[in-house]
């Protein structure tokens, strides 16, 4: 018997090009509580720290509480939009922002 081949079809994707993608994309420092479950002395316990990550990503939405960010998006062929690699975190946690052209 022979192989079987498969027909590929291309994915068409609605047009989203940059003026019409509704996000912005920024460089946003942040700082991120660490915790730990172990055992530690109080030299160990008192070297812990908060981590103060820097992230790109496009801002999906943002008020006086909070800001829900992501890295990643796809788009089905409808032109819907999902998103991956997402955040969200208390704005008190923004250290600063800086918008992306």
């Amino acid at each position: 018997m022979g192989k079987i081949k498969f027909k590929r079809k291309k994915k068409q994707l609605a047009p989203v090009g940059p003026d019409k993608f509704p996000y912005d994309k920024y460089k946003i420092w942040w700082t991120d509580p660490c915790g730990d479950t172990g055992w530690a002395s109080a030299t160990e316990f008192d070297k812990m720290t908060y981590s103060e990550p820097y992230s790109e990503a496009w801002v999906f939405k943002k008020d006086k509480k909070s800001i829900k960010i992501f890295s990643s998006y796809d788009r089905d062929p409808d032109g819907e939009i999902t998103f991956g690699d997402r955040n969200c975190f208390p704005i008190s946690n923004v250290r600063h922002m800086e918008k992306i052209n």
